[in-house]
């Protein structure tokens, strides 16, 4: 189905994706930060008493750490076009003449800059000097900029099959498959192979691989610098301002 589709339509459609699994990680960095405390820390647990209260905090506990590893698994799912994730924005990129696209448009857009002259010379020969020079700066700049996009959009392909591949992304999604979306015995994946179980962390270790694969996706796929590190200061504290002030009075 991919096969299908013309160059401009896989350019559009990887732009639509990132677009949407920018948002769809934002929120999945939400659920992170609240885990980290929920689960990962004694703020709340330790609180706790042996008490059938408690047993409402595991379901809680357990509830809140599962979600995040059914959006985690969602990011990663298999490529389809309806779907919006990762490999799906990899398998419309992963062409060279996709990536030659993206990467033109990189340089057409350093290219086509004019700029701003400071403190420009009133003598009209030496001004155009000046524009002339100007030009050719941000094609330069254009150029290495395109070349930062080709080998950083290749570098995405190929990190993103790494973790595809990767024991610690079989097991994750092994489990979800398993014991989250569906009830089974045994998965398809168990049949083929042995599959090493999740660990506690595991979820933690994806989703630190999944950022920068993701930045750079929308840096060169959609033309937008961004770094998630300040999202995820803002989901820090907003989860402190919740669960480090959150106090509960159980009698055991």
């Amino acid at each position: 189905m991919f096969e299908q589709l013309t160059l401009p339509e896989r350019v559009k459609t990887a732009k639509e994706k990132t677009e949407r699994v920018i948002d769809h990680l934002h929120y999945l960095l939400a659920l992170h930060e609240n885990n980290a405390i929920v689960l990962y820390s004694p703020t709340l647990s330790s609180q706790i008493p042996t008490s059938y209260a408690a047993n409402a905090f595991n379901v809680f506990q357990r509830g809140l750490h599962q979600f995040e590893i059914v959006r985690l698994c969602a990011l990663w799912d298999k490529a389809e076009l309806d779907k919006e994730n990762i490999p799906t924005i990899i398998e419309l990129i992963a062409h060279n003449d996709v990536i030659e696209s993206l990467v033109q448009e990189t340089a057409s857009h350093w290219h086509d800059q004019v700029g701003c002259i400071l403190n420009p010379s009133d003598d009209p020969d030496l001004h155009a000097l000046e524009i002339d020079a100007l030009k050719r700066s941000n094609e330069r700049f254009g150029n290495e900029q395109a070349q930062k996009a080709r080998v950083e959009l290749y570098k995405a392909i190929h990190d993103s099959r790494a973790i595809l591949n990767s024991p610690r992304l079989q097991g994750i999604m092994n489990l979800r498959d398993k014991h989250l979306a569906h009830s089974l015995s045994h998965t398809r994946r168990e049949k083929a192979g042995p599959i090493a179980p999740m660990k506690y962390g595991d979820e933690r270790e994806v989703l630190n691989a999944t950022l920068p694969i993701v930045e750079a996706l929308y840096c060169w796929v959609n033309g937008c610098s961004f770094s998630f590190e300040d999202s995820r200061e803002i989901d820090r504290k907003n989860v402190e301002a919740l669960w480090n002030v959150c106090s509960f009075n159980i009698v055991s």
